[in-house]
């Protein structure tokens, strides 16, 4: 099989709708983006854009059409997460020190639940665990501590928090995507941590340290099972580890470099990756300074340019969501703008009587199962247990969280 035809689905990306963020006489930064899997009302699922007017944008996935803007943080948003199990829940974050959870289903001028930390948190980055139990959002650094916080996500109960692992603020927050106690953190002291959050310590919670020996940018897992973790530095390093083993797979240093020297393509930053499922591949996403998107796929020995996007954006991209089950990729950037990029055609989709919110302005591994994978799968089972030995955490102002 030829390269071309190998990465066919990925060739077969198109422009497809685009609309401006915000209001027309602002410029509008898209910081970061996601979107819900499926839809519970059966209609169109929802892309959640966050905004620099410290305000979550939502539009049908399908149609980009306005669905509704949130806003309630008073300060810089940080984040926003949809939730796994119950997509009508969307989480955000921000730099006030709260994370807030709106229902969709209903015309909210506020929050139904508000998350707060600890006096003098400045949440940078979050996340919601695969079963919508454990909420966990990362600080900005106060002094030489920067914490992890941890929230019971049904009753906004805190349950802890974790602050001997990084010294700098934390950039990522990403639990695994089907083992709920199994958490990976990154920051820009140049560590990757990863946690089982099952354990009733800090110390017994952390399986692995990871060193990228520069600043975090991006982190998330990959692979079949989402065994290893991929990360992507402020120097435009990539670097994919085996979580299981903490060992290095593939490293690349300044992928700039490296393209230019081939010829291949002109990177100026990378903008984030995304696994393939279909194709069993990490595709790492470049950008130039003039909105160009080239897609990249990364081997042991070099990285591959696959092909270059059409030219949709006109500054610099800063995130992307990309959907395995349709096969498409929304991009949002500087230039205010939110593309998405289809690959499979949408199959027909049913009548619906199911109305949706206006507005809401207001708002592969080896028989033997190994250490960390046994902890991960046994942590994964109950996340019951998860919640309660968390529900027994000390939060203290000097030292980590600790089990009473």
């Amino acid at each position: 099989m030829t390269t071309s035809n190998y990465f066919e689905s990925l060739t077969k990306l198109k422009l497809g709708r685009q609309t401006t963020v915000g209001p027309d006489n602002q410029e509008t930064y898209i910081t970061e983006l996601d979107a819900q899997s499926t839809s519970l009302c059966g209609g169109d699922p929802l892309v959640a854009a966050v905004c620099s007017d410290s305000a979550v944008h939502v539009y049908s996935k399908g149609t980009l059409l306005p669905i509704g803007t949130f806003q309630g943080h008073s300060d810089t948003l940080s984040g926003a997460r949809f939730g796994k199990r119950n997509p009508n829940l969307l989480f955000t974050s921000s730099k006030d020190g709260t994370v807030r959870c709106w229902d969709m289903r209903t015309k909210r001028t506020r929050a139904s639940q508000v998350y707060t930390g600890i006096e003098g948190n400045m949440f940078t980055s979050f996340d919601v665990s695969c079963n919508d139990s454990i909420l966990c959002a990362g600080t900005q650094a106060q002094g030489d501590d920067a914490y992890l916080i941890f929230w019971d996500c049904r009753s906004t109960n805190l349950l802890g928090a974790y602050k001997e692992s990084h010294s700098d603020d934390i950039t990522q927050v990403k639990f695994h995507p089907t083992k709920p106690a199994s958490l990976a953190t990154g920051s820009t002291d140049g560590l990757v941590c990863v946690f089982d959050i099952s354990q009733s310590s800090e110390e017994d919670a952390l399986v692995t340290t990871l060193n990228s020996e520069s600043s975090v940018s991006r982190i998330g897992w990959c692979g079949s099972n989402s065994e290893y973790l991929y990360c992507l530095t402020h120097t435009e390093t990539i670097l994919i580890w085996d979580a299981v083993e903490s060992s290095v797979l593939t490293r690349f240093d300044d992928v700039r470099e490296k393209l230019a020297e081939g010829d291949q393509c002109k990177v100026d930053y990378l903008v984030d990756c995304f696994y393939h499922s279909p194709l069993k591949s990490l595709v790492v996403v470049g950008g130039s300074f003039t909105g160009d998107l080239n897609l990249l796929t990364v081997g042991r020995e070099r990285v591959h340019k696959v092909r270059s996007l059409p030219t949709a954006h006109s500054g610099v991209v800063r995130c992307l969501h990309w959907d395995n089950k349709s096969e498409s990729l929304i991009t949002g950037g500087e230039d205010s703008m939110l593309t998405i990029w289809p690959g499979k055609e949408p199959r027909p989709r049913p009548t619906s009587t199911a109305t949706t919110p206006t507005s809401a302005t207001t708002p592969t591994n080896p028989p033997r199962m190994r250490r960390a994978e046994k902890r991960g799968a046994n942590a994964g089972d109950d996340h019951t247990e998860v919640t309660k030995r968390m529900q027994r955490m000390k939060v203290n102002h000097t030292r980590s969280a600790t089990v009473k």
